[in-house]
């Protein structure tokens, strides 16, 4: 698959993340929500966004343990610091915004001033460290720790 490919493939599971997450999350909240739409459009964004990628390293990552036996230690360490950033700002992010909204802050303020800062600061802290983890600092089962000195 050649780079121009897995970018369209890419683009376009962005794009439909964005419009289904976006208009789910608009639909899901419109009884409880008035404008609803300014929750949806960060929500799909965000999705959209974590999901182009998400997408690419994953067909980079396919393609390679199609055509070698395993992927290359570049792709595997990006791809689990991408997926270490989405789950931290995911958490952290919902964190935030679940402690914030609990209180006199509405939820589309909470999340857009307490969930997304602070979901970038742990996204990119748990991608710094899942990128820093590679494969000669995991030892195969029952095998004694590497010798550091």
């Amino acid at each position: 698959m050649n780079t121009v490919l897995k970018l369209v493939g890419s683009l376009f599971v962005g794009v439909l993340a964005f419009l289904v997450v976006g208009i789910g999350v608009t639909e899901a909240l419109d009884p409880y929500v008035w404008p609803s739409l300014m929750l949806g459009l960060p929500a799909g964004l965000v999705a959209g966004i974590a999901l182009i990628p998400l997408t690419y390293l994953g067909f980079t990552y396919r393609e390679e343990v199609a055509a070698t036996g395993q992927a290359s230690e570049r792709t595997a360490r990006r791809l689990r610091a991408t997926v270490a950033g989405i789950a931290g700002f995911v958490v952290g992010g919902g964190l935030a915004t679940a402690a914030l909204s609990t209180g006199a802050v509405g939820l589309a303020t909470a999340m857009l001033f307490g969930g997304l800062p602070v979901g970038l600061v742990v996204a990119a802290v748990a991608a710094f460290l899942a990128s820093r983890r590679g494969r000669s600092d995991r030892t195969a089962p029952g095998s004694p720790p590497a010798n550091s000195s």
